[in-house]
């Protein structure tokens, strides 16, 4: 085995509280307690600030923005797993083994980027294709996606669906301070991002005493406000709270008591949230777009559209289904069960050793 240095690029660390930084976190944890890992070695790529996450025995890499023209700390005698299709710090030596998972295209999907950009962003994820000997993906749409608008060639590519572990003894639920315990309230959670469509949502408080809580980092101060006008015409302003960002712990505790989880992104490679969400066994509401079908199959249910009334009715008959069948609720723990950071570790280090005996 010639290449027995593993390198896993976790430059995405330096964006708490994001989907890519919940990647990278849970990938490494479950890869250095995977028990088939022997004997390959480990290192990861992270910003300063990152320095230390697994521990003090961990194997760490710093990155610096001048890394982006020549790394000095990637030794071409390893393999280097690129985490992310956009990243700026994937090698560019011909000669190391390199895989690379794409999350997704959803640049695709929005209609604010000119063609131009399109085939701009398209351009850039291929020349790292084309440095690659190895590609992975997270979910059958991602898949497709990836093959019907860019060249794979004879790579091999493989769907490896990411893990979702909700474990409470390590990090309990923590109430937030701005919810009470007494209150009902539907909970959404995302980057706040015309993407994730949260605008549509509080339409559903119209019809009942709910609150909305929608948690994450503000990207986008347009569409903030987009939100805030939206519940303001449907007179629920004083019911929306738009939380920004929560702890992990807070996290869990919004998803334990809440009356639903709803999730009407347009442009999901994955959707993790999704299966974290159905962990703790509640009603979960998705629109049909890009990889939620997939993800949520048939234990969520779906807006068949934005249309207010539509989207009202079909929270009125999902929480009436859930409380009337207790079996619905089981489906849900059940698909949250299809996933584990241990399977994904298992289908990567398979990959790893691949590599590392080219």
């Amino acid at each position: 085995m010639p290449y027995r240095k593993i390198i896993v690029d976790c430059e995405r660390m330096k964006y708490p509280f994001t989907g890519l930084y919940s990647f990278c976190l849970q990938l490494s944890q479950a890869l250095l307690r995977h028990p088939e890992l022997s004997p390959l070695e480990l290192s990861f790529y992270v910003p300063p600030s990152s320095e230390g996450f697994l521990g003090s025995e961990a194997d760490y890499k710093l990155q610096h923005s001048l890394h982006k023209m020549h790394n000095p700390k990637n030794n071409t005698k390893s393999v280097w797993h690129g985490t992310y299709q956009g990243s700026n710090y994937f090698p560019k030596n011909t000669s190391q083994p390199k895989m690379l998972t794409i999350h997704d295209l959803n640049f695709l999907y929005d209609e604010r980027k000119s063609a131009e950009k399109k085939n701009k962003y398209l351009q850039q994820v291929q020349e790292k294709i084309n440095r690659s000997q190895q590609l992975t993906v997270i979910s059958e749409f991602t898949l497709d996606c990836v093959q019907n608008n860019l060249d794979t060639g004879n790579i091999p590519i493989e769907v490896i669906y990411n893990g979702c572990d909700v474990d409470l003894k390590i990090n309990p639920p923590e109430q937030p301070g701005f919810i009470s315990a007494d209150e009902n309230y539907i909970f959404s959670v995302g980057t706040i991002a015309q993407k994730k469509n949260f605008h549509v949502l509080p339409c559903l408080l119209a019809k009942n005493n709910f609150k909305l809580v929608i948690a994450g980092v503000n990207q986008d101060q347009a569409y903030y406000d987009r939100i805030i006008a939206e519940a303001k015409k449907w007179n629920v302003a004083d019911r929306l709270i738009l939380a920004g960002s929560v702890t992990e712990a807070e996290k869990w505790w919004l998803m334990k008591n809440a009356k639903a989880f709803a999730f009407p992104s347009l442009a999901e490679g994955f959707g993790l949230p999704v299966i974290e969400a159905m962990h703790f066994g509640i009603p979960v509401l998705l629109s049909t777009e890009t990889s939620l079908p997939e993800i949520g199959a048939d234990a969520a249910w779906y807006f068949p559209n934005f249309e207010p009334e539509q989207m009202q009715d079909t929270l009125a008959k999902c929480l009436q289904d859930f409380a009337e069948n207790p079996e619905r609720k089981n489906r849900s723990l059940q698909r949250a069960g299809d996933f584990s950071w241990e399977k994904a570790a298992t289908a990567y280090i398979k990959l790893y050793k691949k590599l590392a005996t080219q």
